[in-house]
């Protein structure tokens, strides 16, 4: 992530949503943990009810497996780790990399997501000669980026270098860039488009800001821990995925909240 709003607190936020009487034999004892970061529109909790794109298809997915389930509220890096650990079964909003594989297999793809470079507009004219990650080297341009989430192959092979990350300044959410954006503490940051225009809107920033530039686009996936699954349950995941297209709720799904 991609990349999937205020600070996230350490305790547990879980409810349990389906009781079958009887698990699939793939279904993990106890039932499967869900692991989920509040980002707009993908995963968040209304009225006590946890939706968004992401929780939504979890669970369809895991409602037509038959397998009981709960959500578990964590920030990103750490969500990570105990997917890792096996103290999670999976979450979702993930992309693909070969640190991730170590530890989980990946479902099927089900949705893209892209990182795009966001500055205030009266600002967009003067940064013309950005159209790269790779022009912010030696300029005085500080960027925006939230600690944990992947921003694509351009920006992964940019990390160790001294003077692009002499350009950077994390946070531990989204949120806290728009505010240092607004503030001016910030010359631009990195986000998901749909997650950025839900959540400019709902910190009240909508219409001040502009995208300057996309700097990564991918398929997304569940990321499902190794050690605390098996591949029997990722091929019945991947075949409820399957089922969910064919349904037609699948799209159902994705129109509600992208279109």
């Amino acid at each position: 992530m991609t990349l999937k709003f205020p600070m996230m607190i350490a305790s547990l936020f879980s409810v349990l949503l389906m009781f079958p009487a009887q698990a699939a034999p793939v279904c993990p004892t106890g039932g499967v943990k869900v692991g989920w970061e509040p980002w707009l529109p993908y995963a968040y909790e209304e009225q006590g009810t946890f939706t968004g794109l992401d929780l939504d298809m979890a669970t369809a997915i895991l409602t037509r497996m038959g397998c009981p389930f709960t959500f578990v509220n964590r920030p990103w890096k750490r969500l990570l780790t105990e997917v890792a650990a096996g103290d999670l079964h999976l979450t979702g909003g993930a992309s693909r990399t070969a640190e991730r594989e170590e530890f989980g297999y990946f479902s099927t793809p089900y949705r893209t997501e892209s990182a795009v470079m966001i500055v205030r507009n009266e600002d967009a004219a003067g940064y013309a000669s950005i159209t790269s990650l790779k022009d912010l080297i030696g300029k005085n341009f500080t960027l925006g980026i939230t600690r944990g989430y992947y921003y694509g192959e351009d920006y992964a092979a940019l990390e160790n270098d001294a003077g692009f990350k002499a350009r950077l300044a994390d946070a531990g959410d989204d949120a806290t860039n728009y505010k240092k954006l607004a503030a001016k503490r910030l010359d631009g940051f990195l986000a998901d488009p749909f997650s950025a225009a839900a959540g400019l809107k709902k910190e009240g920033f909508s219409g001040r800001f502009k995208t300057l530039m996309t700097v990564y686009s991918d398929d997304i996936y569940f990321l499902i821990s190794k050690a605390a699954t098996s591949p029997e349950f990722v091929a019945a995941f991947d075949q409820a995925l399957a089922e969910l297209k064919t349904s037609g709720e699948y799209q159902a799904i994705l129109d509600k909240y992208l279109n």
